[in-house]
């Protein structure tokens, strides 16, 4: 991974980022990608009408052809450019070789590739996401994008999660089946779990909280969460992991937060270098070379307090990059 001062130039053009939210994850992914492109960066926002402004002097309304690419940051700015540039299954572009082909992460959509030039829609080209959780579910089947999604937990995070609690071998995964039930299957189909056995556990209202711990969820050797709008509330968060802690079981989780809250490991995204990866994929197409969906930059946090608290036994070869804190 390049580091922030890395600069890079794709041609003269400024570069767009439309923002759905003025929030500090979206507003440092942004100043990771400024920081890495050596070419000017339009900043616009999606206002509660869900209409775009910028006070930038460059900006040029969201049409593509004012700009070298445009980036949309958050589920609403891709929603907005997929509905205002009318991406179908008849606009594939030809920046990869197959809709939605991701070599480090999981994507559901399997439509097939339309292998018709004619119907090529080249200005598909100049659109890339980040910081979405799940974009197949906003992005037409049989349309290829390229971008970062937030779709964490690949074959690769399950593997470092073994390699360093190699004692677990069953595993619940957290989540509201309304929400994630497609992600679950098709990550089973995909083989992301083929190293440790896995337990859907099905949150959708406080009775399932409270009833986390019994019966048949009970002999789980540790809890996942993956990203879930039902299952992201701190209140929510911090009881389960007590919980499992006074049962001695390990939560992992995905944020700063659950790290926080007791989570024996956490993947804790990098903002400002997933910013620097939106960079890199930039000059790729700028270079017309392939370009796909990628997993999202992340470091790994052990909390020591709570692995000794509950007596876990480190792999003898974990990452490298795993990081020990109190």
């Amino acid at each position: 991974m390049p580091g922030l001062a890395t600069k890079v130039q794709a041609d003269n053009l400024p570069v767009a980022v439309l923002i759905s939210r003025e929030i500090k994850p979206f507003i440092e992914m942004v100043e990771g990608l400024e920081s890495a492109l050596d070419q000017p960066v339009v900043r616009i926002f999606i206002d509660q009408n869900n209409s775009p402004f910028s006070h930038d002097p460059l900006y040029k309304g969201t049409q593509l052809d004012n700009y070298s690419f445009v980036v949309a940051v958050g589920p609403s700015a891709l929603s907005y450019l997929v509905e205002n540039n009318k991406l179908t299954q008849d606009t594939i572009p030809n920046n990869s070789i197959a809709p939605h082909t991701n070599t480090d992460s999981l994507n559901t959509n399997t439509g097939s590739l339309n292998t018709n030039t004619d119907s090529l829609d080249t200005n598909t080209r100049k659109i890339l996401y980040a910081m979405v959780l799940n974009p197949e579910t906003i992005i037409p089947k049989g349309v290829s994008l390229c971008g970062i999604s937030l779709n964490l937990f690949s074959r690769e995070t399950i593997s470092k999660i073994k390699k360093v609690f190699p004692s677990v071998r069953k595993m619940g995964i957290l989540f509201d089946p309304d929400n994630n039930s497609d992600w679950f299957q098709s990550a089973k189909d995909h083989g992301v779990f083929n190293e440790i056995n896995t337990v859907p556990i099905y949150i959708k209202e406080q009775h399932d909280v409270n009833s986390l711990h019994q019966d048949e969820n009970s002999d789980v050797d540790a809890l996942l969460f993956i990203p879930d709008k039902t299952v992201s509330s701190p209140t929510i968060i911090s009881h389960i992991i007590k919980q499992s802690i006074a049962r001695r079981i390990p939560v992992i989780g995905y944020n700063s937060f659950f790290h926080k809250s007791g989570a024996a490991l956490s993947f804790i995204l990098d903002y400002k270098i997933i910013g620097v990866q939106m960079a890199q994929k930039i000059i790729t197409l700028s270079r017309e070379e392939l370009c796909g969906s990628s997993t999202p930059a992340y470091h790994m946090t052990l909390k020591k307090s709570v692995v000794e608290l509950l007596g876990l036994e480190l792999g003898s070869s974990v990452p490298p990059e795993l990081k020990v804190e109190p």
